[in-house]
């Protein structure tokens, strides 16, 4: 889950297409860069959850959820890269599918620019599924649906391959169209100009600015979540002694995620390595490499992969360090008290003596997001249990027998999912994978430095069980309304139904009242457009953000319609009292879908329209 934008199509397409814009808009010494989007298509709902399974994926939500963000930054930001999937989808490996690489994404989506496989999609697609007779058949399959660049090596697109072409029993013109757009792109980016990369300190004075560690800091901030606050958050001055409890605390490394710097080179210490471009350096044999206890997680707290992070971020300092650096005057504790994974309970006696002598607790919370043996979650690491590890949840329990105020802070690719936490916890923060100055943004939270906007980009789940859950469902043919009495509602007897975390949920340290919607009219022409605003009002007594959500729901439709559809989102920061007005524009194209007869547009009809800043409001 540590790749994506999260569940929303509406989301996911503005942050593609505006991260897509940023990254083709600027020339640098002549030379200009494309955006390659992954992964098309359906990647992320493949079979139990697995990486690049088979993804049982129908026509109407393929092109309705997950097409809308690829098309997005194809339509609004002339998108030029696009790198298949690994997933079968309709019996068919995507790299392979010439309805899905040339029908959809270029006769119906309109895409120009370069099709590039996966890391050794193409010799998959004979290898590993299974398709054509031989490795060069599978080749000139993924050729023939639209595939233009193998990489990372010739496999299918081999020497064999070429011999079909020289011999006449391949049609040449398929591999023409393939150079003719690997050539323009390279004209496009200037590479027969400039061929070789920018180096040294030209490199440096390009990529590297003033202003980056500030972005950085920024956008750690903005992604954290505050998820549950009882009044223990921020820090008040009566506090004295903190406990500071868990594996990352002490560790700034496990502040970065999957395909980072930091992970790259932690990967090259991996015994095994599921990472694209990195084979791996064998240290030593597998049974001599230390593990976390009671998995097969390789274990990365040794001196070879400290030293990574002072060769990298030499600043960059652990939340144990931040703490103690702004809070001078306060006793900070550290114990490692428990691991990313696991059930181990060696180190619980050690933390828990520390909290009895604690006026509060924080524990840092979650696994490892990576992708090689020393990782929790990431790139082909897959779990079945979505809840905190064992052992940690055993450790919550534990220590909330003392009484004492508890905050949790998780690091992860995914999304905390834990009712222990929730039960126990006085205060949860959501803080991802927030990189070199997660510390610094973490802390500023804690203490009231800042307060807290973000917002949760996917539901999130009690248990296992519940996924698939999001919040744009289907309204389902048995609903859940216990008001109504029904005999049969579509329920689960051992947990809710509702997710422990919605979408577009976040607290803060201030109020928000949002008024009821107003609509500019009750109609919307085919050609027009309505506006429908709220007044948003600080009713605290910080200066905070919130994030203002537009959806919408067909309300009676030829097929069956979501019971809700996010449709704009505001980031609104207001001062204590202050009120603004807020307007949201509503069209006609924002009301389209796949309709009976596979036509994409518009029904006439009734819709309902919230403005809210939860889905679940």
């Amino acid at each position: 889950q540590g790749e994506t934008y999260g569940e929303d199509p509406a989301l996911a397409s503005a942050m593609g297409a505006a991260y897509t814009k940023g990254i083709q808009k600027k020339e640098t010494a002549g030379r200009k860069t494309e955006s390659v989007a992954k992964h098309f298509l359906a990647f992320h709902n493949s079979n139990g959850g697995i990486h690049g399974a088979v993804s049982d994926t129908p026509p109407r939500l393929l092109e309705e959820i997950y097409g809308k963000p690829f098309q997005a930054a194809i339509q609004e930001s002339d998108l030029l890269g696009i790198m298949p999937c690994y997933c079968t989808v309709n019996g068919e490996p995507v790299s392979a599918s010439y309805g899905l690489l040339t029908k959809l994404l270029r006769d119906e989506m309109g895409f120009q620019g370069l099709c590039i496989s996966d890391y050794g999609a193409v010799g998959n697609t004979h290898g590993s599924q299974h398709v054509g007779e031989t490795l060069e058949d599978a080749g000139l399959l993924c050729l023939k649906a639209g595939m233009d660049m193998e990489l990372p090596n010739p496999s299918g697109f081999g020497e064999k391959f070429l011999e079909k072409f020289r011999t006449g029993k391949a049609d040449i013109s398929a591999l023409n169209r393939a150079v003719l757009r690997v050539l323009t792109a390279k004209f496009r980016m200037g590479l027969f100009e400039h061929p070789f990369s920018l180096q040294g300190e030209e490199l440096k004075g390009v990529f590297s600015q003033k202003t980056d560690r500030e972005v950085s800091l920024q956008s750690a901030k903005e992604s954290l979540v505050l998820l549950k606050n009882n009044g223990v958050l921020p820090i008040g001055s009566d506090v004295k002694k903190i406990a500071v409890i868990g594996p990352h605390a002490d560790c700034a490394r496990k502040f970065f995620g999957g395909y980072t710097h930091m992970c790259m080179m932690e990967s090259t210490y991996a015994i095994a390595n599921s990472i694209a471009g990195v084979s791996g350096v064998k240290v030593a044999k597998p049974e001599e490499i230390k593990t976390v206890p009671g998995t097969n997680i390789q274990s990365d707290e040794t001196e070879e992969f400290d030293q990574i992070l002072r060769r990298q971020k030499p600043d960059c300092r652990s939340l144990l360090e931040e703490l103690r650096e702004k809070l001078p005057d306060v006793e900070v504790s550290y114990s490692y008290g428990y691991y990313i994974a696991g059930e181990d309970e060696s180190h619980f006696e050690e933390a828990l003596e520390k909290i009895k002598e604690a006026d509060l607790v924080i524990l840092t919370l979650g696994g490892k997001h990576g992708t090689c043996s020393m990782s929790s979650m990431g790139e082909g690491v897959d779990g079945s249990n979505i809840n905190l590890p064992k052992g940690q949840d055993e450790f919550i329990k534990r220590a909330a027998a003392f009484g004492k105020p508890m905050v949790g802070v998780h690091f992860d690719g995914r999304p905390i999912s834990s009712d222990i936490a929730d039960k126990y916890l006085d205060g949860i923060l959501e803080a991802w994978s927030p990189a070199e100055t997660g510390a610094e943004a973490v802390v500023s939270v804690l203490l009231g430095e800042y307060n807290p906007g973000g917002k949760m980009p996917v539901t999130t789940a009690y248990h296992a069980g519940q996924i698939p859950v999001y919040y744009n469902h289907l309204a389902t043919g048995r609903p859940n309304d216990p008001q109504k009495k029904e005999r049969y509602l579509s329920k689960y007897l051992d947990i809710p139904n509702e997710p422990l975390y919605p979408f577009g949920y976040g607290l803060s340290y201030t109020g928000f009242t949002i008024s009821d919607v107003i609509l500019s009219s009750d109609r919307l022409t085919e050609n027009g457009e309505i506006t429908a605003s709220v007044c948003i009002q600080n009713t605290g007594e910080r200066e905070g953000s919130d994030v203002l959500q537009l959806y919408i729901r067909d309300v009676t439709a030829s097929v069956a319609r979501p019971v809700k559809e996010l449709k704009g989102i505001e980031k609104v920061s207001l001062k204590p009292g202050e009120k603004k007005e807020i307007g949201f524009r509503i069209t006609e194209e924002m009301l389209r879908f796949v309709r009976a007869d596979g036509s994409y547009g518009s029904e006439p009809g009734k819709f309902r329209v919230w403005i809210s800043d939860s889905s679940d409001s």
